[in-house]
């Protein structure tokens, strides 16, 4: 009992420290629980009980709190918000920068640039990609910042932890197998994708395709502007758009719970179980319909100067990598739910 509620403890601590440092803090903090026990044990002139130990971790602190005294102060954005702010940019950089860089390449690829044009054109894209993802930066370190600011905001966040640790119990925290497998980032991250999903590809349809600022040179020696080249046809939007809407939302809604709850439970893991079949089902759904991708030859030869033959391979590209994709996603989801049902099977709740 008391090697599993200090591990437990422990490894609470270590969800909320930075990976860099984590194990030397985690050891130092494991350290101190014990001297402090060994200590409180010679003095009760008995052997450290579960009483004792809820005790002591009721004392140290709750989980958190000990992991945020251990963070640098901040002045420009507070430890409250600092843990959160560091996650949205980990999941909103990458995809922003991804995004850019897929679409310039896209851009490149039916520009039909000469080598040294073409050069110069990434040049500028690479240049645009930064200063795109230094502004994402800035916005939300400002927002942040100014929610960290607002009269009364944090002095709440403040109050609510302190109720929050009146209250917590060191025999609530959980065993340290669901800490491992239960990841607060990998969540967030869930959510955040899927409400992108549905708010692009139910409010801004428009923006789902390639446009770029690149120039083609035309046999005048002048310069014209690459088109948008839309992505999807209008069948993909009326037929499968709405069945993906679902499943994101349901996604959503299911990450939701687990965050509240702190970890999965079976009811939790035969829902997700039940939303990853679904996804399976409309991604072999959408393999088997034809006329979905907007990259035909005819429509990609009318987006930049290219030769019936280019715009066909790149065609034919585009099919069976959206076919690829497709394939790719269907067999995460469906190791997804090989985990959960293993999980369950083997007890791991």
């Amino acid at each position: 009992m008391k090697t599993n509620l200090i591990d437990r403890y422990i490894a609470e601590i270590g969800k909320h420290l930075p990976a860099k440092n984590r194990a030397d803090i985690q050891k130092e903090i494991r350290s101190t629980l014990e001297d402090m026990l060994e200590e409180r044990s010679r003095k009760a002139g008995r052997e450290a009980d579960e009483e004792m130990i809820v005790a002591l971790l009721e004392e140290f602190g709750k989980p958190e709190k000990v992991a945020a005294s251990y963070a640098p102060e901040r002045q420009l954005i507070g430890p409250q918000l600092y843990p959160i702010y560091l996650l949205i940019l980990k999941i909103v950089l990458p995809i922003v920068a991804t995004v850019l860089l897929v679409t310039s390449a896209f851009g490149l690829a039916i520009a039909n640039l000469q080598p040294a044009q073409a050069l110069a054109e990434a040049g500028k894209a690479l240049l645009g990609i930064l200063s795109a993802v230094v502004s994402a930066v800035g916005s939300i370190t400002i927002t942040f910042a100014i929610l960290d600011r607002i009269p009364g905001f944090r002095s709440e966040i403040e109050k609510d932890k302190r109720s929050e640790e009146k209250d917590w119990d060191p025999r609530d925290l959980p065993e340290v197998r669901d800490v491992e497998k239960f990841s607060i980032p990998g969540l967030v991250a869930d959510i955040v994708f899927d409400a992108i999903a549905i708010v692009i590809f139910n409010f801004y349809p428009h923006l789902i395709g390639f446009t770029s600022s690149l120039n083609s040179a035309v046999a005048s020696g002048g310069w014209s502007s690459v088109p948008f080249f839309p992505i999807f046809t209008g069948l993909f939007f009326s037929r499968f758009v709405p069945w993906l809407t679902l499943v994101w939302g349901l996604d959503i809604l299911i990450n939701i719970i687990v965050l509240h709850m702190g970890s999965w439970k079976t009811i939790t893991r035969l829902c997700n179980i039940a939303i990853r079949a679904g996804a399976i089902t409309v991604g072999a759904v959408m393999l088997a319909t034809p006329g979905l991708l907007n990259f035909t030859a005819e429509a990609i030869t009318a987006a930049g100067p290219l030769d019936a033959s280019t715009a066909e391979l790149l065609a034919a590209m585009a099919r069976q990598g959206f076919a690829s994709v497709l394939v790719v996603v269907m067999v995460v989801e469906g190791i997804e739910i090989v985990k959960h049902i293993y999980r369950m099977v083997a007890g791991r709740k």
